[in-house]
């Protein structure tokens, strides 16, 4: 995989590198974004909308959780970690084992009114190796989640999430409540272990016309800086629409528009996204929800790829290639379904969508494909447990037409010592994989410790 391109001037707008990730970590606390989940406002009834079966802020399975504060100290095993460099080989850097200690602080919880709710989870760690120190790191993740019922057939929603994380194996993102259709402003299909500050902020208004109408509309903005001056970050707003009709008690059916504007500063390249979809939502029972929903999307990518310059060129300037700047439109299909059980102590859920991403830091702009499930579960005495997994295969366009793919698996539980002391133990796999390149890496993450939090029920972290 050719990454030459990566280090290329830019013409595109750029925020200052420290001031945006000093103001990143200074308004973690008040940053705040839409949710599609509007019927967790007190008294909304509207429908819902595909997602990757993420839950919001602070949920932990489908009741409300009292804000919950944690610390915990883990002995973990990293490997695999892929660093942004080459070795004495010329192949990606690779560590090897690290062994160490890492000590956590967070808090969770959600709390709601007669007409507000708000819902909230953060997390902070600190990683020591035993050896090779230059990995050690501090990692930080909030997402805040806050609605309220305008009047009977009104509701406003925010949701946001914004943090800084040099890990993408286990750690923030084993957290199950970043959904990348909702937050595509994260690092959480990165490829390299690299500092990244991220920040994304929306909201929505929703509105009920007559018995069975309901529409919303809403915009956001998202950005993403990387450290390494190889990887290319992103600034991006999006703009959505939507129409639904109830057709049933439990029925609905309508249409939902999206679109999306990403630049890449120190890089030349802007995308402009359009996605049409309609849009069916089923509820059977009081536990099980189905969504579906089908349409296209168009990409319009402008960008610089390398081309061999004309033999007469080459030889008055001793060159042999040069840089053009290019335009690709792609059109595709666009799906998305969502199967999801919500019980009183878990979630399960089943997703699939295909449509666009705005970048990794290698790829810019790309066709998605990803597939995730996860499923939690919290015993009212004891035991917590969690499994997440996902598949996702990217697609460049263009000139950065390379394909990638990113297969994940997370498991944690914990187990009640005491009244405030808990045994937690989790393992986190990804396979990260390119197509013209070749390269393929495993990294893995193995941790256990205990975990101090008062309270009657189990510590459910993720």
């Amino acid at each position: 995989m050719d990454l030459r391109w990566l280090g290329q001037t830019t013409r595109a707008r750029t925020f200052g590198g420290d001031l945006f990730r000093w103001s990143v970590l200074a308004t973690l606390p008040l940053l705040a974004a839409s949710t599609t989940f509007a019927q967790g406002i007190p008294g909304y009834g509207g429908p819902g909308v595909a997602t990757q079966g993420g839950r919001a802020a602070g949920n932990r399975g489908s009741e409300p959780v009292s804000i919950r504060p944690y610390a915990s100290v883990m002995g973990v095993v990293d490997n695999g970690v892929i660093a942004v460099g080459l070795d004495e080989n010329g192949n990606l850097t690779n560590p090897g084992a690290l062994y160490g200690v890492q000590a956590n602080v967070g808090v969770y919880g959600s709390k709601s009114w007669r007409r507000n709710t708000v819902g909230l989870d953060y997390q902070g760690s600190y990683r020591h190796y035993s050896a090779k120190t230059f990995y050690n790191g501090s990692d930080h993740l909030m997402s805040l989640h806050y609605g309220t019922q305008l009047s009977r057939r009104s509701a406003l929603s925010f949701r946001s999430t914004a943090g800084t994380s040099s890990r993408t194996t286990g750690g923030l993102f084993g957290m199950g409540f970043i959904d990348p259709n909702l937050f595509p402003g994260t690092t959480l299909l990165d490829l390299f272990d690299n500092r990244a500050y991220f920040a994304d902020v929306s909201g929505d208004l929703n509105r009920q016309i007559g018995s069975r109408t309901f529409v919303s509309a809403g915009g956001g903005a998202f950005a993403v800086r990387r450290q390494s001056k190889a990887l290319v970050g992103l600034n991006g707003q999006r703009a959505t629409g939507a129409i639904n009709r109830q057709l049933s008690r439990r029925t609905f059916l309508g249409a939902n528009y999206q679109y999306m504007h990403v630049d890449y500063p120190r890089v030349f390249g802007e995308a402009d996204v359009h996605t049409v979809m309609l849009q069916m939502s089923r509820q059977f029972g009081r536990q099980w929800n189905l969504t579906m929903a089908g349409g296209v999307f168009r990409i319009d990518f402008a960008g610089v790829r390398t081309v061999e310059v004309d033999p007469v060129i080459a030889e008055l300037f001793g060159l042999t290639t040069g840089r053009e700047a290019f335009n690709a439109i792609n059109v595709s299909s666009s799906f998305s379904a969502s199967l999801s059980r919500s019980m009183r102590s878990g979630y399960f859920g089943l997703s699939y969508a295909r449509g666009a991403n705005p970048g990794n830091g290698v790829l810019l702009v790309n066709r998605q494909e990803r597939f995730g499930a996860n499923y939690t579960y919290n015993t009212r005495r004891f035991w917590s447990f969690s499994v997440l997994a996902s598949m996702v295969r990217m697609a460049g366009i263009g000139a950065y037409s390379d394909r990638l793919g990113n297969y994940s698996t997370s498991f944690v539980a914990s187990r009640k010592i005491s009244s405030s002391l808990h045994f937690t133990a989790a393992a986190d796999a990804r396979q990260f994989t390119t197509g013209a390149g070749g390269f393929s890496r495993l990294s893995t993450r193995v941790s256990a410790g205990v975990t101090y939090s008062p309270g009657e029920l189990p510590i459910s972290l993720r």
